[in-house]
């Protein structure tokens, strides 16, 4: 009965296997992402929303953590993570805008000009501006030891901060349809 079981697993390996390298040699270019599409993706990525991305991933923990320290009434970690935060956030404007006026080696990358970096330049320092002075205030909030006040801070820097920014440079999600909706009051 193993020994069925051994050759079992090894037959559907091999088929798996066998399935893989047939397709590729098909369509390779369409089952796995064309060479052209990986590039746009790229470029878009690149162009549009390094900073963005490179900000988000670098605070989500961050923020989270702060949630997590509110609902256990640790306000030394809130205040520690809110200034982790807007550290970050500096250390990104930093790396992606120069404080020189030239656009980071990111921008340069995809074939960018400097009309291009001072708009985003603008859009991106505006919300980072807001999240940076938001976490600050998370992190004042907390040496208060008012746990309401400090949650209303940190929703505070969610709604003008990352969901804004979200509305603006995110494609809007798509209608329900109607048989999705939720009806009653």
């Amino acid at each position: 009965m193993r020994k069925n079981n051994q050759v079992l697993i090894v037959v559907l390996c091999a088929f798996v296997v066998i399935t893989g390298a047939i397709t590729y040699g098909w369509n390779g270019g369409k089952v796995f992402g064309g060479v052209n599409r990986v590039v746009e993706a790229k470029d878009i990525h690149i162009s549009k929303s390094t900073p963005t991305r490179s900000l988000m991933q670098l605070i989500s923990a961050h923020t989270s953590k702060i949630l997590d320290a509110i609902m256990v009434g640790d306000f030394h970690a809130v205040a520690r993570e809110a200034n982790a935060v807007a550290e970050n956030c500096e250390i990104v404007m930093e790396v992606s805008f120069s404080v020189h006026g030239k656009a980071g080696e990111w921008h340069k990358e995809s074939g960018g000009d400097a009309k291009t970096a001072s708009a985003m330049q603008a859009e991106f320092e505006k919300y980072l501006n807001i999240t940076v002075d938001s976490a600050r205030n998370i992190a004042e909030t907390a040496g208060k030891k008012d746990i309401v006040e400090t949650y209303k801070s940190l929703d505070e820097m969610l709604q003008k901060a990352c969901f804004a920014c979200h509305a603006i440079s995110r494609d809007p999600w798509p209608d329900w349809p109607d048989w999705m909706r939720q009806s009653g009051g």
